[in-house]
């Protein structure tokens, strides 16, 4: 009886042992091939304060999420983008989960439009009026996302992964997109 409780043990432990195993190769063929985010073109068509606290904004954004793996795909669950101006957020939007295949590149747009009160240093308040008088500005966007992995039939893997990305806008004029916007790749940190 000792020695059948003893090979049950030895099976359970085999079994987990395995499967972790399984678990830690499919986070190495991930890991290695992290997911590729750029910003590919950004159109703000106003950006004001009054009384250096009220900012108003309208700002549109494509984006691109390359997933590289051959063999994995990747369940967009949330997608939470937040703008920044001077390290102060100013909007938050939550874009629309999806999937996406192994060796796939989707396009997302996102909006940022409205009106925020932001405080800006005094310090601080140069720097945005240089950046008027210049017309183009520092923005910041950080994007948290939570992630499955997809293997075969498997949906395994939770991730939480954060993303940044710092760029210039030029303000647009009558609509017009600014020609001069640099495609942006963005740092990914799982």
């Amino acid at each position: 009886m000792a020695s059948l409780w003893c090979l049950l043990i030895c099976v359970i432990v085999a079994l987990g042992a395995t499967f972790g195993f399984s678990i830690f190769i499919l986070w190495l063929v991930f890991i290695t091939h992290k997911i590729k985010f750029y910003v590919t073109d950004a159109t703000l068509t106003q950006f004001n304060f009054t009384n250096n606290t009220q900012l108003h904004y309208n700002l549109a954004l494509y984006f691109t999420l390359t997933n590289p793996n051959d063999q994995v795909g990747i369940f967009y669950d949330t997608i939470e983008a937040t703008a920044m101006y001077k390290h102060q957020n100013f909007d938050t939007r939550f874009l629309t989960p999806f999937y996406q295949s192994p060796k796939a590149t989707s396009l997302i747009r996102a909006r940022f439009e409205g009106q925020h009160l932001v405080p800006i240093p005094n310090h601080k308040v140069s720097e945005f009026n240089s950046e008027k008088l210049a017309g183009a500005y520092a923005i910041d966007l950080k994007f948290r996302l939570s992630t499955r992995l997809k293997f075969g039939v498997f949906k395994i893997v939770r991730e939480k992964l954060k993303v940044s990305c710092g760029f210039k806008v030029a303000l647009s004029f009558n609509g017009r997109s600014i020609p001069w916007f640099q495609i942006i790749a963005c740092h990914v940190d799982y």
